[in-house]
């Protein structure tokens, strides 16, 4: 269930940043490949970059998983949860 919405999301989150593959791999600091095989579920993230992902897109692990989570995220116009973190606009300018 959790291993077949994860690409999904985790696609939908980059392409709400406007960002390719690279840019996203870069700020996280894996290979382009690696952020295409995550979106086509050809590979999984371990768990630090899990949340390096989260961190950077600006979401939860909980949304990214397909998990219920907390119930006190905001939800953006665009379905996409948010949480307040400063780690992604950092991360975001260091690309």
């Amino acid at each position: 269930m959790y291993r077949e919405g994860f690409p999904s999301k985790l696609k939908k989150a980059r392409e709400n940043t406007g960002l390719n593959q690279r840019e996203v791999a870069k700020a996280i600091g894996v290979v382009h490949t690696t952020i295409s095989k995550y979106e086509n579920g050809l590979l999984e993230p371990d768990m630090e970059k899990l949340g390096l992902l989260a961190d950077f897109y600006g979401v939860s692990v909980d949304w990214l998983l397909g998990t219920a989570g907390n119930k006190k995220i905001n939800h953006d116009l665009d379905g996409i949860p948010r949480i307040k973190n400063s780690v992604s606009l950092e991360m975001r300018a260091n690309l």
